[in-house]
C-alpha cells in the first residue's frame, strides 16, 4: 500500500475495490502514454481527472448560458434598472463569503458547491420558458445568485486535493479545456441563432442539462480530510479566561492581507458600475444580436481566455503573484478602452480579446496571492473575506453606474473614466508588489521585503512556485 506522502496526503481513508481499479488504469494505460501524469501523486490524478470529466460537461453549459443571458434580458425588454437588479444578485450572494468559509471549514465542503451550482443550472434550464421581464428577471437573478456561494468551499478543496507542487499546471488545464470547449460550443451556438433564433429556448435547456451533470460528476471527487470529526465542533465553549477566536480576529493579525485586499478594492470596484450598462451599450448603440453576442462575446473571448491562461501561468514562474496582478489590472483597464472606443459588431473583438486575456488573469492571480498572504488556518477565511468584498463592492456598483447613466453622462465617458480609476488601483498593486512581495519559489521567511504577518506556522499546501485558483 502506498504511503500518505505517495498517494498525495496524510489522513486518506482506505481506496474501495472502485478506487483500486481507477489507480490499476491510470498506471498501466495512462502512465506510459502521458509521462508528466504518471509521476503525479494518485490523489491528484484522480482529482485531475474527475474535475477534467466535469469540466468537459460544464464547458457546453459554460458556452452557451454566460454570453447570452445579459444579451436575451435587454431583449425580453428588462429595463436598465431591472437589469441592475438582476446583476446585482451575484454580488448578494457574495456578501456571505466570510459565514459560507466558516461554514465549510466545519463540515462536508462538496455540498457547499454541488447544491448551489445544480439550482443555478436548474435556472438556466427555466429561463427556456421565459418571456416576460418580470419572470425573467427572478428566474435569471437564481442563476447569479447561488454560484458565489460557492467560492470558499471551491477554493479549499481545490488547495487540499491538488499538491502545491502541480496545482497551478493542472487547474490552468483544466481551464484551458474549458475554455476550448466553452468556445466552440459558443461558436456552434451563434451559427445555429444566426439561422433560426428560435432555437434559443432548445439550447438553454442543452445547458441546463449539461451544467447539471457537470455538477453530479464533480461531487465524485472524494475530498481530503473532509470529515466533520477532523473539523472543530461548531459550538464549542472558550476555556475561561481565553478569548474566543472569531474568523474576523484570525484575519485581522494579517495586516498586509488587509492592505491587499484594500488595494484589490480599488482595483476592481470600478468595472461594477459598468455591469448593467454594457448590455445597453451593445444592444442599443452597437445593436449586437444573439449570432454576434455568441460569436464575438463567446468564441473570441474564450479563445483569448486559452492564451491568457497559457501567459500568466508561464509569467507566474517568473514574477511575483502580486506583480503580476498589476499587470493584469492594466490589461483589464485597457478592456474599458477598447470598450468606448467600439463601433458595431465587429468593432468589440479588441474589446473581447482583452476580456479574455484579463479575465484568465482574474482567475489565476488574486487567489495565489491569497496563498501567499495567509495559511492554513486563515485561507478559507481570507478567501471568503475577498467573496465578501466582491459582493459589497459589486452591491454598490452597479447601482452607482445607473445613477450615473441616468443622470445622463456618456456611456463611452463612463467607461474611459472607469479604466482611469482601474489603472490607478494598477499602480499601487505594484507598489504592494515591491512592499511585501517575494520571488517565486521563494520560501516566505527567506522574502527580502518586509514580513506578511502571516500566522505562526507556514500552510503545507502553500504554493512555492506557479499555482492556478479560480476567482471573481
Amino acid at each position: 500500500m502506498e504511503s500518505a506522502e505517495n498517494t498525495g496526503g496524510e489522513g486518506l481513508k482506505p481506496f474501495t475495490r472502485y478506487r483500486a481499479g481507477v489507480r490499476g488504469v491510470l498506471r498501466r494505460r495512462l502512465g506510459p502514454r502521458i509521462p508528466y501524469l504518471s509521476r503525479l501523486p494518485l490523489t491528484d490524478r484522480i482529482t485531475f481527472f474527475r474535475e477534467l470529466a466535469s469540466s468537459s460537461l460544464y464547458g457546453v453549459y459554460s458556452g452557451i448560458a454566460i454570453p447570452l443571458i445579459p444579451i436575451m434580458a435587454r431583449k425580453v425588454g428588462m429595463t436598465p434598472e431591472a437589469i441592475t437588479a438582476m446583476v446585482t444578485t451575484q454580488f448578494i450572494g457574495a456578501l456571505s463569503g466570510v459565514w459560507m468559509g466558516h461554514l465549510a471549514e466545519r463540515r462536508r465542503k462538496m455540498p457547499f458547491v454541488m447544491w448551489p451550482n445544480i439550482g443555478a443550472r436548474v435556472a438556466v434550464a427555466a429561463l427556456a420558458f421565459v418571456r416576460q421581464p418580470t419572470p425573467f428577471l427572478v428566474v435569471a437573478s437564481v442563476f447569479y445568485f447561488l454560484p458565489n456561494l460557492t467560492g470558499p468551499a471551491y477554493s479549499s478543496i481545490m488547495r487540499t486535493n491538488y499538491s502545491a507542487a502541480n496545482r497551478g499546471r493542472l487547474m490552468g488545464n483544466i481551464r484551458i479545456l474549458i475554455m476550448i470547449v466553452s468556445g466552440t460550443v459558443s461558436a456552434a451556438a451563434g451559427l445555429l441563432l444566426a439561422g433560426n433564433e428560435d432555437l434559443l429556448r432548445w439550447l438553454l435547456l442543452t445547458a441546463g442539462v449539461f451544467g447539471i451533470l457537470s455538477s453530479l460528476v464533480f461531487a465524485t471527487i472524494k475530498v481530503r480530510n473532509d470529515s466533520p470529526a477532523l473539523a472543530p465542533a461548531p459550538l464549542r465553549i472558550p476555556p475561561r479566561g481565553r478569548r474566543k477566536e472569531s474568523p474576523l480576529r484570525v484575519l485581522a493579525a494579517n495586516r498586509a492581507l488587509f492592505v491587499f485586499l484594500g488595494v484589490l478594492v480599488l482595483c476592481a470596484t470600478p468595472d461594477k458600475l459598468s455591469v448593467p450598462l454594457e448590455p445597453l451599450w451593445m444592444v442599443d448603440v452597437l445593436h449586437i444580436d444573439y449570432a454576434e453576442a455568441s460569436l464575438v462575446l463567446g468564441t473570441v473571448v474564450y479563445a483569448a481566455s486559452i492564451a491568457g491562461y497559457y501567459l500568466w501561468a508561464r509569467l507566474l514562474k517568473r514574477i511575483n503573484s502580486f506583480t503580476l496582478l498589476a499587470l493584469v489590472v492594466f490589461v483589464f483597464a485597457g478592456r474599458y478602452v477598447a470598450l468606448a472606443l467600439a463601433r458595431g459588431g465587429a468593432g468589440l473583438i479588441p474589446m473581447s480579446i482583452l476580456s479574455g486575456l484579463s479575465n484568465a488573469g482574474w482567475d489565476l492571480v488574486p487567489l495565489f496571492c491569497l496563498l501567499d498572504l495567509s495559511d492554513a488556518r486563515s485561507f478559507t477565511l481570507a478567501v471568503g473575506m475577498h467573496y465578501t468584498l466582491f459582493g459589497i463592492r459589486g452591491t454598490i456598483g452597479p447601482t452607482l453606474g445607473t445613477l450615473l447613466y441616468s443622470s445622463g453622462v456618456p456611456l463611452a465617458t463612463l467607461f474611459l473614466g472607469i479604466a482611469a480609476v482601474i489603472a490607478v488601483g494598477g499602480f499601487l498593486m505594484l507598489w504592494f508588489g515591491r512592499r511585501w512581495g517575494r520571488p517565486p519559489g521563494q520560501s516566505p521567511g527567506q522574502s527580502a521585503g518586509r514580513s506578511p504577518g502571516r500566522s505562526p506556522g507556514p500552510s503545507a499546501g502553500q504554493s512555492a512556485s506557479s499555482s492556478a485558483w479560480v476567482s471573481s
